[in-house]
């Protein structure tokens, strides 16, 4: 129960993220279309919470089973057989994506840590070497979902409810 609360509570400021990526956007549109006023940092805020949402909600779909999957068959099979398909498709599709990425991404991350990387726009944000590490946060959350799901999946096999 605790688990869900959390879930839903990442959610909400995941929603609030988001809300601020309109504003951002709707700021840059405006501040631009009617002041011919562009805002670099603006506009950089913007991309860095649709990015932030994207990345850190891909674990809040997965925990709270909104993500995409194909049902047409899936939908038919007993409990049982769908246990079976979500343990393999997180031991045969997902865990395999998250070492990919994180194998990835980890020169990139690191090379931007070490020169403190910041925006390449005049004027642009200071931070991009921490908004980066986001491609290192979202396979790690990711496969710490998994991991989770992927103990209760086996529980739940052996004792075949």
């Amino acid at each position: 129960m605790a688990d869900r609360k959390l879930i839903e509570r990442y959610g909400t400021l995941l929603g609030w993220l988001t809300l601020l990526m309109v504003l951002f956007s709707f700021v840059t549109v405006v501040s631009r279309n009617l002041f011919d006023v562009v805002s670099i940092p603006v506009q950089e805020l913007a991309l860095y919470c649709h990015a932030t949402a994207l990345m850190l909600g891909m674990v809040y779909a997965w925990r709270s089973d909104r993500h995409v999957r194909v049902d047409v068959f899936y939908q038919n099979f007993s409990i049982l057989k769908k246990r079976w398909v979500n343990l393999l498709g997180i031991l045969l599709l997902a865990l395999p994506m998250i070492l990919f990425l994180l194998w990835s991404c980890w020169p990139y991350v690191v090379d931007a840590w070490s020169r403190w990387e910041q925006s390449a726009e005049t004027g642009g944000l200071p931070l991009v070497w921490m908004f980066k590490t986001l491609l290192l946060m979202m396979p790690l959350t990711l496969a710490m979902a998994f991991g989770i799901d992927l103990i209760k999946g086996i529980q739940a096999i052996k004792e075949n409810r």
